[in-house]
C-alpha cells in the first residue's frame, strides 16, 4: 500500500513539472529545484534496487583498517 502511494506521489510529480514546464520556462532557481529533486530521486531508487550494502563486511574496501598503536596506556610525552 505504502509502495503505491509513493509511487502515485511521485508519478502526480513527474506530471506537475511537466505541466509547468510546458506552460512557461521557469526561473532558474525552479530549474535547479527540479534538477535536484530529479537527482535525489534517481539516487533513492538506485540505492533501493542495489545490493550493496556499505556496512557489510564481505564487500571489500579500498581504505585499510587503521592501526591502533600496540603501546598501552597513555601515551603523553609531558
Amino acid at each position: 500500500m505504502a509502495a503505491k502511494l509513493s509511487s502515485g506521489i511521485f508519478a502526480s510529480a513527474l506530471v506537475g513539472a511537466a505541466v509547468l514546464l510546458i506552460a512557461g520556462p521557469p526561473p532558474a532557481w525552479g530549474l535547479l529545484l527540479l534538477g535536484s529533486f530529479a537527482l535525489a530521486a534517481l539516487y533513492v531508487v538506485a540505492r533501493m534496487k542495489s545490493r550493496y550494502d556499505p556496512l557489510d563486511p564481505r564487500f571489500g574496501s579500498c581504505i585499510p583498517p587503521i592501526s591502533k598503536p600496540k603501546g598501552g596506556g597513555n601515551d603523553s610525552t609531558t
